[in-house]
């Protein structure tokens, strides 16, 4: 046992590591060490070197709770996302995690899967740590999130449909716009019988549909027939399946608004499978403008989200209210482009 002892404190990676150890060994105060993890900018570039390697070498691992004890924060930046299994989702972790890169600050992702009931206990779970600050990327509800971010003790940005309370550190845009936008650019390309592929299971999917209700209405050719939701493992079949069943109620149907660019797909496939010509006997548009939109056969007319962009700006708006600089803008608004292409005419 004391073999096991004498092993784990000078030769064993992990755990048993601690910062004086790795200071003795590089000849160096535990303060020196521990102000080179947090902004390795303030030691120089040799002295940094002998550092990094002695800590990969030992294998150190900082104690983030020690750190939140000793400083303002645990250098974690918490990311709230209720769709982080979703591909749409991934272009805002891009742009989040490359605005914090050769920060001082780390991300830390938590996934509510839209259940906006959770979403106050994992802010508060968040907020126990002591992190450098929060980003909500998309919250159902801001009810019970609002007296935790009134309360909180760091920063808090916001992903957000802009009609949502939050009003600093925002990035967003109006998804009820983009709901009407695209309606009417299908109206324009003289298509009448427009389906909605959404089932209005988040609140910006919701002000979509209020937005494409709006312009139908106003156009004189709204049929509640014409909106349809589902379930289905993928996606892409569950295209397939809401407009087989759009044709038996709806069988006139000249073209499909879905809220995603795979439900999309699961509808041009649908109408290869039937012998429909895409886009004379249906226009097709899709929402998010993913990769392979722009490579299937028809292209896909979409809604393009600039997603990386919109991380990137929350992020830096983040890391200035970190900081304790100057913040750009207190509200961005973002938007969207609505990208034409071989699936309209």
């Amino acid at each position: 046992m004391k073999k096991a002892v004498e092993r784990g404190r000078n030769g064993k990676r992990g755990a048993h590591v601690t910062l004086s150890d790795v200071a003795k060994k590089v000849g160096v105060s535990p303060i020196t060490i521990s102000r080179a993890l947090r902004n390795p900018q303030i030691v120089s570039e040799d002295l940094r070197e002998v550092i990094l390697r002695t800590v990969e070498q030992m294998g150190y691992i900082p104690n983030l709770a020690a750190r939140a004890l000793a400083g303002r924060h645990n250098g974690i930046v918490g990311v709230l996302t209720p769709a982080l299994h979703q591909y749409g989702f991934t272009g805002l972790m891009v742009g989040i995690e490359d605005r914090f890169r050769d920060t001082e600050l780390t991300v830390q992702y938590s996934n509510t899967l839209r259940h906006a009931e959770g979403e106050a206990g994992l802010l508060k779970s968040f907020l126990t740590q002591k992190p450098a600050g929060v980003i909500i990327a998309g919250a159902e509800s801001y009810r019970d999130l609002l007296p935790l971010i009134e309360r909180a003790a760091c920063p808090i940005a916001h992903i957000t449909d802009l009609s949502q309370e939050p009003q600093t550190l925002v990035v967003g845009l109006d998804h009820y716009t983009a709901g009407a936008e695209p309606t009417r650019f299908l109206l324009s390309r003289g298509y009448n019988r427009i389906a909605f592929f959404g089932r209005g299971a988040d609140v910006r999917s919701r002000r979509r549909i209020e937005g494409y209700e709006a312009v139908m209405r106003d156009a004189g050719r709204f049929d509640p027939d014409l909106i349809i939701g589902g379930e289905a493992a993928s996606r892409t079949g569950l295209g397939r399946e809401l407009f087989s069943r759009l044709l038996q109620r709806v069988p006139d149907v000249d073209a499909v608004f879905a809220q995603s660019d795979e439900l999309a797909l699961g509808v041009l496939i649908e109408c290869k499978e039937r012998g429909i010509r895409v886009p004379e006997d249906l226009g097709i548009c899709g929402f998010n403008d993913l990769e392979f939109s722009a490579f299937i056969e028809p292209s896909l007319t979409t809604v393009h989200i600039p997603r990386y962009d919109i991380g990137y700006r929350v992020a830096d708006m983040l890391l200035r209210a970190v900081r304790d600089e100057p913040a750009d803008e207190d509200k961005a608004d973002l938007g969207f482009t609505i990208i034409p292409r071989g699936s309209t005419r």
